[in-house]
C-alpha cells in the first residue's frame, strides 16, 4: 500500500500527532519529481494511493499532483488524510471537487464536539470552527467524506457526544471511524497526557457506534483488538490495515485465539508502553 506526503508543513500542532512536528516541519517538501515517481509505480490493481502529510493540503502542489495521479491511474482509489481546515474555504472546495477525480475519499479528523475541546488537542485556536466549516463544504461539493475520531484521554469520555454532533450535522457522510492511537512522535512525547488503556475506551466507542447506525452512518472501529469487544461488534473492527501491518503485533495471550486471523492487532508502541494483561483469548 502506497502512502505518500505532500509536505510536512501542518496548521495544527496535535498533541496525540504520530510525528514529532517540531522536528517535521523543519524538513524539507518532498519534491514533486519523487511524488510523481511514486504515483508511477503504484499498481492500482492491488493498491491504492494514500495523501498524506503534515497536512497535506497546504502544499502549493496539491491539486497538480491530485489530477497527475488520476491522469496516470484512471481507477486508482486515492485516499487524501486532512484536518480540513483549508476546505473552509468554499473556493478550496470547489477547487477539488472540480478536479473529479472519481475514485477518492476525504478523511477529515475531528476531536471533540466543541471548540474547547477539539483546539485544546489541535492546539489552535479556531481550528474547529474551520473543521467543521470543512466538512459542510465538502458535502455541499458532493465531495466523499469520511469522519474519524483520534482517542485520547481528553477525548474518550466525549464519544458518545461527538458521534450525536455527526449524526446531526453530517448524516451524509460516506463513512465514520473511531481510531485508537499510535504512539509515535507528538502523542509518545505526550504519553503520560494523552494514553487511556484501550478497555477504558470501548464503553464510549460503543454507545458512538450506536449513535451513528442509528441514523445510518456506515462506523468502523479502527485499532480495536476483537478481545476487548462485545461479540456483536467485533465484525466493524475486523481486518488490519496493510499499510500498518509492520507497525502492528500479536501478544502471548494471542497464540490461542480463535479469532487471530480476523483480529486487527494491536499497536507495538501500545504493548511497548503499556503492556498486555487486558487482552484476552477467545476461545
Amino acid at each position: 500500500m502506497t502512502d505518500y506526503p505532500f509536505t510536512f508543513k501542518c496548521n495544527n500542532n496535535c498533541i496525540t500527532c504520530i510525528n514529532n512536528t517540531e522536528i517535521v516541519s523543519k524538513r524539507r517538501d518532498p519534491p514533486v519529481d519523487e511524488i510523481k515517481r511514486v504515483i508511477d509505480r503504484i499498481d492500482p490493481r492491488v493498491d491504492y494511493f494514500g495523501v498524506g502529510g503534515g497536512e497535506p493540503t497546504l502544499s502549493e502542489h496539491f491539486f497538480d499532483l491530485l489530477r497527475y495521479a488520476r491522469k496516470k491511474h484512471p481507477n486508482l482509489y486515492i485516499f487524501i488524510t486532512t484536518n480540513g481546515r483549508m476546505f473552509h474555504y468554499e473556493e478550496f472546495a470547489k477547487k477539488l471537487a472540480d478536479l473529479q477525480l472519481g475514485n477518492f475519499l476525504v478523511a477529515v479528523a475531528l476531536y471533540g464536539h466543541t471548540p474547547e475541546l477539539h483546539d485544546f488537542i489541535t492546539r489552535v485556536r479556531g481550528s474547529f470552527e474551520q473543521t467543521i466549516s470543512g466538512i459542510e463544504n465538502l458535502l455541499k461539493h458532493k465531495i466523499p467524506v469520511e469522519i474519524r475520531v483520534i482517542i485520547n484521554r481528553f477525548n474518550y469520555k466525549h464519544l458518545p457526544e461527538i458521534a450525536m454532533l455527526v449524526s446531526k450535522r453530517f448524516p451524509k457522510i460516506k463513512r465514520f471511524v473511531f481510531v485508537n492511537m499510535k504512539y509515535t512522535g507528538n502523542a509518545f512525547i505526550n504519553r503520560e497526557k494523552v494514553f487511556v488503556r484501550i478497555s477504558e475506551v470501548v464503553p464510549y466507542a460503543l454507545e458512538g457506534v450506536k449513535i451513528l447506525k442509528g441514523v445510518g452512518i456506515n462506523t468502523r472501529l479502527y485499532h480495536f483488538p476483537l478481545c476487548i469487544l462485545p461479540e456483536e461488534y467485533r465484525e466493524i473492527a475486523k481486518g488490519v490495515t496493510k499499510a500498518e501491518e509492520e507497525e502492528l503485533t500479536f501478544v502471548k495471550a494471542c497464540e490461542e485465539c480463535k479469532l487471530r486471523d480476523q483480529c486487527p492487532r494491536i499497536w507495538k508502541t501500545y504493548v511497548a508502553l503499556f503492556g498486555e494483561e487486558e487482552f484476552k483469548p477467545i476461545r
